[in-house]
């Protein structure tokens, strides 16, 4: 055994001394490869470690790390063990049920109990959530590599306990547990994987494993990056959707581990003219594992890849557990393959086992039929497997047993209490695996796990043996298949479960598991969609956990056949005849151009077996390949029908679903729902199998479930949010649409997964009875009184309606409100028997029921929350709102005193309740502009959306018609709560820093003027006059929305032009400024007129513009700034409101002492503060 000194620093030492040259190729979303170099990886490994530092994690501390493969996640993993840390690699949330996948997260964290949850910010919510299941108050580390800090200069190794991982079990046969792998056990099982491949300096890794899983953690990963080797790494989903591409990086590389399954996969879905330029000659070594190598897949793959280069002789097959870290025994490269044929039905624990053939496989030499099992390898002084019985004695060679492992690889044992259930346990440092095997002539053979085989009058059943017999008899991919044996209530046999439609193979099929057990024995065969078979983390089938949802009738989509082949339950059959929908197809084909290898289904209501006579007939094409098709779809009409005809191609549909797992919105899952569930008419090219797979049917209920539970429970809360303002119809309306919503969340976990609201009522009629179904039929059917809120009016209030500062909540808020709502609605009162409640009461009663929760009808629980980009701003002592997106609205005075009556995080019954007056209605009309936001107390922002739409927004009312638009005070106001100005935010401020500084241009012109004017200095007045004139254009013209402002030349053409038609008094003004224009104190000084009376014109000028901006600046009128000290303070303070907005949009201001102003807070600069007003 290794010491704990010389094992950690051989596995984690790299990053002291790591190399220039060599790295990690990681695939990326483009079909290329993205470097990085083991130095940079270490530099990134340090920067993390310095973050997990300072979390508080040391030597001997536990750590979760939930991240996807990348280099982030690379470099978690080490910067643990740099911190002297235990790590646990947690698989990320991929697919299925989203609240399934927390819960499972959430188990991991409280059997692990570490010192830091480490997650990525596209985790970080689900990490959240589960965590709090867990019962956990920490904060996960979130690695972020765009914010992450320096690598340190001191880069030093933390001390190390005994144990280096704590690596979970894929749980096929129970719950996933825990295993304690030591340091010495991970250096021991790296250096026998190398010695095995016969690793020699600069070879290259290719993986495309999960790096939670023990094969693609130790047998790839930490292989290559110990030995500080090239790595090709891919994630699981790219392999799947692109398995080519693992076999073109294979192209630069020498070895690769794969389950067993997977090959079978590749032959399946590559053709050989794909690979045709491809040379695989340089492959060493193929590390097969995770499952019984299935000989079928394993020469499938052979013939495929062999004119390639690829050779048999490449390929070791390999035993191994968690327990035993991960490799106990692989057979050697370089020599045949040996296989055996048993004779399955007269396997018997303890017993001999009958081998009817052997063979010795490679490139020349194969085998044909079922039966066949492969060997193992053989034992080596670091791993020695023994067989022993139920008594734990050692069985001699070619005896049925229990596999037992010992040597320096096997884990120290699990974390928390032992599983009593659990066939796999570790003794005294024996392995005590639970796989059924037997040695031949020294070699491991490994039948399956004992805890799934079925004992059947003294001879032991295996699943793998049944899935592989029936997979080769009836031609159906073994990947699509899993057997459970069961003993039940006195009834024992074997569930066969099938991701395929029933046909002619069923009674095969049925034929050959009743050859292995026996004519007493029960077979059932389940068939179902794509995910059907529910599978661990590593693709093992979760045979226990499928029994019993297929018991509880937990399964979706499943159909059992009898013994007659017949279903039943009744499967979907298209709404059309057979005969006439492929006569319609041909038709339409005949008009349109589609791909000769495209696929053609059948989709939409018609093809779910709704519809009627003017409903659609919906085709939709894929194609093969990524081009991007038109989603507008080509409208025909053909024998007297509407037919439509769209076209995705695959990677279109690929985007969809990924669209699925990550944001969905209701379009996207109508496209995903109606692809899923639709017929296939014509096959093509495409691998549409395989397309289905991305989403399995289980995951896809799950997500649309989860889905509508979550929208259901936005709109319920808005209503609730709206009856506390008094809003009562408009909340009635929202709770009955989210109850309808509640309703689809509930069909879609019933595995009703094509839901359209239209034909809501057609699926309610086929689901099994369910109460709440029927309750929600009668609560709908119903025709309610619309005043029936639940609310009791109170004295001297409008029905419906709160007098000031009082509103009811809940109907034991109004004792006579249930019996009176109940009086007017008797369906009401019937649907919840002898308890007669309010409508409201019921839709919200209902609506938890279904599984809504959260909506309890209590405006506490409802707090205002600020909206990004929405500032307020008062002008001259007249309130204004900015919206995100550029608009400004001015407030009614009512709407002011609302508006300063919210408080940000604080609930609607205190804000109400706190008011002078009633303001329900204005803070309702604040939510409906967007001005405020909603949020559940401890929850999410409310994000409200009827059925068939997307999230509400924020209303734009029509924009004030006022004329002029703008005044001293801000935007010209209106009749309603909040009256929007046409300008936008930029144009508003500009207009508005215009209009005042052009006033104070005005006051000063107007002062020189008069001054002139006194002492007789016509020319001087001139000037002035021309100045003062020019000002009051701009003045008008900024009050008009007119920015940026024209050259101040020819002011009455100019006033002609721009000013509109509408405006109050436009052709006395025009006048007045003819009038002045024509002015000219010169020539009245040098004739000796009067002066003043030139001087009345021009002001006829000034109090023309000042009157009509004073009505829509609400009587304002600019302060005479010259005047005194105060005015010019006033001035000061009129100009300062508008430079804080100015300066919030970064605004051009208009002169350098503007922004003087800004900086000093609307005071004088030089002022003593005790002179300062």
């Amino acid at each position: 055994m290794i010491d704990l000194v010389n094992a950690e620093a051989a596995v984690r030492h790299w990053r002291i001394e790591p190399s220039a040259d060599s790295g990690i190729q990681l695939a990326d979303e483009a079909d290329g490869w993205e470097f990085r170099g083991y130095r940079e990886l270490a530099d990134q490994v340090w920067s993390i470690a310095a973050l997990l530092r300072a979390g508080g994690l040391g030597s001997g501390d536990g750590a979760c790390v939930i991240m996807p493969t990348g280099f982030p996640c690379v470099s978690a993993f080490y910067a643990v063990w740099a911190c002297g840390g235990v790590f646990t690699p947690v698989a990320p949330p991929m697919f299925g049920d989203l609240e399934q996948i927390v819960a499972h997260i959430a188990g991991i964290l409280e059997q692990a109990a570490p010192r830091l949850v480490v997650t990525s910010p596209e985790f970080e919510t689900f990490v959240r959530a589960a965590a709090v299941a867990a019962g956990r108050t920490d904060e996960p580390v979130v690695v972020d590599a765009a914010t992450l800090p320096p690598a340190p200069a001191v880069r030093e190794l933390a001390p190390v306990a005994e144990v280096a991982l704590l690596q979970f079990t894929s749980g096929s046969s129970g719950s996933p547990r825990g295993v304690r792998v030591s340091w010495g056990n991970l250096a021991n099982n790296i250096d026998m994987i190398a010695r095995l491949i016969d690793w020699r300096a600069g070879e290259t890794m290719v993986s495309w494993l999960p790096l939670y899983h023990d094969m693609g953690l130790v047998g790839a990963f930490l292989t290559a990056v110990t030995n500080q080797a090239p790595l090709y790494l891919m994630r699981p989903d790219q392999f799947v959707r692109d398995p080519i591409r693992w076999l073109r990086a294979m192209t630069h590389a020498q070895h690769a581990p794969s389950p067993s399954f997977a090959l079978g996969y590749v032959a399946h879905r590559v053709r050989p003219e794909d690979i045709a330029d491809l040379d695989l000659s340089g492959w060493r070594t193929l590390a097969i594992g995770s499952e019984p190598v299935e000989v079928a897949d394993l020469q499938s793959f052979v013939k495929l890849t062999g004119p390639q280069g690829f050779s048999m002789g490449s390929c070791t097959l390999a035993y191994g557990l968690a327990e035993a870290t991960l490799m106990v025994t692989s057979s050697p490269t370089r020599r045949p393959i040996t296989a055996l044929r048993l004779d399955n039905p007269n396997l018997r624990f303890g017993e001999p086992v009958p081998v009817l053939e052997e063979a010795f496989l490679d490139d020349a030499h194969r085998v044909e039929g079922a039966g066949w099992i492969t060997g193992l390898g053989f034992s080596t002084p670091e791993s020695t497997v023994t067989v022993v019985d139920d008594e734990g004695r050692e069985l001699p060679d070619g005896v049925l047993g229990e596999m037992v492992v010992t040597g320096d690889s096997v884990a120290l044992g699990y974390s928390g209490t032992p599983s009593a259930t659990s066939s796999t346990r570790i003794e005294n440092g024996r392995l005590y695996s639970g796989d059924a095997g037997f040695l031949y002539r020294g070699e491991v053979f490994v039948l399956g796990r004992m805890g799934t085989s079925l004992k059947v009058r003294g001879r032991s059943v295996f699943m793998e043996d049944i899935e592989s017999r029936v997979a080769q008899e009836t031609g159906l991919t073994k990947g699509k298949l899993a057997a459970v044996g069961f003993s039940d209530a006195g009834e024992q046999g074997v569930v066969l479960f099938a991701e395929t439609a029933a046909g002619d193979w069923i009674a095969e099929a049925r034929a050959i598991i009743g050859g292995h057990l026996g004519p007493a024995q029960t077979v059932h065969i389940v068939t179902g969609p794509r995910g059907l078979i529910r599978r661990t983390s590593s693709g093992k089938p979760r045979r226990r956990h499928m029994w019993q949802q297929l018991r509880d009738s937990k399964l979706a989509g499943a159909v059992v056949h009898s013994a007659e082949d017949e279903p039943e339950t009744a499967v979907r059959t298209p709404g059309l005849p057979a005969d006439r929908l492929k006569r319609l197809l041909d038709a339409a084909l005949e008009t349109v151009t589609v791909p000769a290898d495209a696929a053609v289904l059948f989709e939409g209501s018609l093809a779910e077996g709704f519809g009627n006579a003017g409903s659609d007939i919906d085709f939709l094409v894929v194609a093969p390949g990524s081009g991007e098709l038109p989603t507008l779809p080509t409208l025909l009409f053909l024998d007297g029908r509407r037919v439509e005809v769209r076209t995705r191609s695959a990677a279109q549909i690929r985007r969809q679903f990924e669209q699925v797992l990550a944001a969905p919105d209701e379009d996207v899952l109508n496209r995903c729902q109606r692809f899923l569930r639709a017929t296939v008419l014509v096959p093509g090219t495409v691998d549409l199998h395989e397309l289905r797979a991305l989403v399995p049917d289980d995951a896809f209920a799950a997500r649309l479930g989860a889905w509508w539970t979550a929208r259901a429970r936005h709109a319920l809360r808005y209503a609730i949010a709206l009856r506390a303002f008094g809003s009562h119809t408009e909340a009635l309306a929202w709770a009955e649409d989210g109850l309808l919503q509640a309703v689809k969340g509930r069909l879609a976990h019933r595995g009703e997964t094509y839901l359209e609201t239209k034909w809501l009522p057609r699926q309610l009629a086929r689901v099994e009875p369910d109460s709440l179904i029927e309750r929600y039929r009668a609560l709908t059917e119903a025709t309610p009184d619309q005043t029936d809120t639940g609310v009791e009016p109170h004295g001297g209030a409008e029905s419906g309606e709160h007098p000031a500062g009082t509103y009811s909540t809940t109907v034991d808020s109004v004792p006579d409100a249930a019996e009176s709502a109940a009086d007017r609605d008797d369906s009401v009162g019937a649907i919840f028997g002898a308890k007669r409640v309010p409508r409201w009461s019921a839709l919200l009663e209902l609506a938890t029921e279904l599984g809504v929760d959260g909506v309890e009808d209590d405006p506490h629980a409802v707090i205002f929350t600020r909206q990004a980009g929405v500032t307020t701003w008062p002008l001259a002592g007249r309130l204004h709102v900015l919206r995100s997106g550029g608009e400004v609205f001015v407030l009614s005075e009512q709407g002011a005193r609302a508006w300063r009556s919210v408080v940000f995080r604080q609930s609607i019954r205190d804000v109400v309740a706190r008011a002078s007056g009633d303001i329900g209605a204005e803070l309702a009309e604040f939510v409906r502009l967007g001005l405020v936001g909603l949020q559940w107390r401890g929850g999410e922002v409310l994000e409200p959306a009827l059925a068939m739409c997307k999230p509400v927004q924020p209303y734009t009312p029509v924009p004030a018609v006022t004329t002029p638009a703008l005044g001293l005070t801000g935007a010209a106001g209106g009749e309603g709560i909040a009256t929007l100005s046409p300008l936008p935010a930029g144009r508003f401020i500009g207009c508005g820093l215009n209009l005042v500084w052009s006033n104070v241009v005005l006051e000063n012109a107007r002062e020189d003027l008069v001054g002139a004017v006194k002492d007789g200095q016509g020319g001087v007045a001139d000037i002035a006059a021309h100045r003062l004139v020019a000002m009051s254009v701009r003045v008008l013209l900024s009050a008009f929305g007119i920015h940026p402002l024209p050259a101040d030349v020819d002011p009455v053409g100019t006033v002609a032009r721009l000013l509109p038609g509408s405006a109050p008094d436009r052709d006395g003004l025009i006048a007045a400024l003819e009038s002045a224009v024509r002015v000219r104190f010169s020539r009245t000084l040098r004739n000796g007129g009067d002066a003043l009376d030139d001087l009345a014109t021009v002001d006829t000028v000034v109090t023309a513009v000042r009157r009509l901006t004073a009505v829509a600046g609400a009587g304002r009128e600019f302060p005479a700034s010259f005047d005194s000290r105060e005015q010019w303070q006033r001035t000061l303070t009129l100009g300062y409101d508008w430079l804080r907005l100015a300066g919030y949009l970064d605004a051009s201001l208009p002169l350098d002492e503007a922004r003087d102003l800004l900086a000093s807070g609307g005071q004088q600069p030089h002022l003593r503060e005790s002179e300062q007003s």
